[in-house]
């Protein structure tokens, strides 16, 4: 007969149904773009030494060939066989690649489906398959005109189209300021290096032994640092062991934002759903790296955080919008170059929690304690001189006093809608070395010193 056995007829079902199932990415994507000596292709090396499986690739005269696939005439009888490229070779890995700008446009098309879809379609020398590359991408980049000029959108600074600017999930701008306090920084950071007399002297240690902790070499705040062996077996660890699920109050919080990101206009990169997925691909990554199977609030908050320094958070690189600002909607963009960092860092996520969810009408998702917490750490700031950009003015206040769209960063007394200071005392604009317009900040330099040991 022509009917088929039920057993077979489901297997069938199944069959159909899994063939016409789509594929989510879990793998994160980052680009970098910046002004030349910003430390991109540093940070690239030092990404890629963090995973047991990685790849790294320079951009200058690669083809489309040398990211995905070649087929190549091999043997005897002429037959051809693919010959894996840089995207493929760092399936369940990442794929690091330097001058990303410099890759051929008809090139760089290429990988559009290898960063969304997470495989590539293959069609050549006789050869139809499809070549799975779930690998994680962190390019970096100069600016097209080897500037970048804050008065142009992303899409031209970086010469690269809507459609692969939004694959990626981060994408942070690292302009070199001539900025006074950062150049001592710098400065007395090289200078101590070459007095000490090597190149690697404020590298993370390395450790050929078994040893929980490297104790002979300890941060300011006297805990010890992690060996490099280390830090890659727990990355690898928390990939493979957690796979974590969206709590409610984190599910909650993430709508909000990125309502709020889709609903604010801005010409830097258009908020689509791809945006709300990076959201929940980096939430569940720190959930990892907390070593939970769960995306609770606090991981959220601090991919929210994060995501401050992102050109998909609205205000963008294009800056803020004054029509806004005036109605008393505060963008939240923060510059990463200039962002200040402090001992206290649980202490400025909590306060940074708090006003998020204010800002969303959501304190009722976090405890009584965090928000205990929050205004005592405000009310110490405000008798103590700013030490980072959490810090505000005033006198003593509480999360029920501090208005929705003030934010956290900025002092009321000195800032005015056409003057959008970014995180200290005061907002000053000045001409940088280059001839571009920069917002500086008004710092002590009292306290700068150079420390050299002889």
């Amino acid at each position: 007969s022509g009917s088929l056995s039920p057993s077979k007829a489901k297997d069938e079902s199944k069959a159909a149904s899994a063939a016409v199932q789509t594929r989510r990415r879990s793998q994160s994507h980052l680009l970098l773009v910046g002004d030349p000596g910003t430390g991109k292709s540093q940070v690239l090396r030092f990404a890629a030494s963090l995973f047991p499986r990685s790849v790294l690739t320079t951009g200058v005269g690669t083809t489309s060939a040398g990211l995905t696939c070649a087929a190549i005439r091999s043997g005897s009888n002429g037959e051809f066989s693919l010959e894996a490229g840089a995207l493929v070779l760092a399936d369940q890995g990442v794929c690091c690649i330097d001058e990303f700008g410099c890759i051929r446009e008809q090139d760089r098309t290429t990988i559009h489906e290898a960063m969304e879809q997470q495989h590539l379609s293959v069609a050549k020398g006789g050869i139809v398959c499809k070549l799975n590359c779930r690998a994680t991408i962190v390019a970096v980049m100069n600016p097209k005109d080897c500037l970048y000029d804050n008065q142009t959108s992303l899409s031209i600074n970086t010469g690269l189209g809507t459609p692969l600017l939004s694959r990626f999930d981060l994408i942070f701008k690292l302009v070199d300021t001539s900025d006074a306090a950062r150049d001592d920084s710098i400065t007395t950071y090289l200078l101590n290096q070459a007095i000490q007399g090597g190149t690697n002297a404020n590298q993370l240690p390395t450790s050929t032994s078994n040893e929980e902790a490297t104790p002979s070499l300890e941060t300011h705040a006297g805990a010890d640092l992690w060996s490099i062996e280390k830090l890659r077996a727990y990355i690898t660890i928390v990939k493979e062991l957690f796979c974590p699920v969206l709590s409610d109050e984190a599910a909650q919080l993430l709508e909000h934002h990125y309502k709020a990101c889709r609903s604010c206009s801005s010409g830097t990169i258009p908020v689509t759903v791809r945006f709300l997925e990076s959201l929940i691909r980096l939430s569940q990554a720190h959930a990892r790296l907390m070593y939970r199977d769960t995306v609770e609030l606090i991981d959220a908050v601090a991919v929210i955080r994060l995501m401050e320094c992102s050109a998909f958070c609205y205000g963008g690189f294009d800056g803020p919008n004054f029509s806004d600002v005036n109605e008393g909607y505060e963008p939240l963009y923060r510059d990463p170059m200039t962002i200040d960092f402090t001992d206290k860092a649980d202490d400025d996520l909590c306060v940074f929690e708090c006003r998020i969810l204010k800002r969303y009408n959501l304190l009722h998702l976090t405890t009584n304690e965090r928000r205990d917490r929050a205004v005592h750490v405000l009310d110490t700031n405000m008798e103590e001189e700013p030490q980072s950009w959490a810090d505000v003015g005033g006198g003593p206040q509480t999360l029920s006093t501090l208005p929705v769209t003030q934010d956290w960063s900025q002092h009321p007394q000195q800032r005015t809608p056409q003057e959008p200071g970014p995180y200290h005392q005061t907002s000053i604009y000045e001409v940088d070395h280059y001839g571009r317009t920069q917002c500086s900040q008004d710092v002590n330099m009292n306290g700068a010193k150079r420390r050299r040991q002889h």
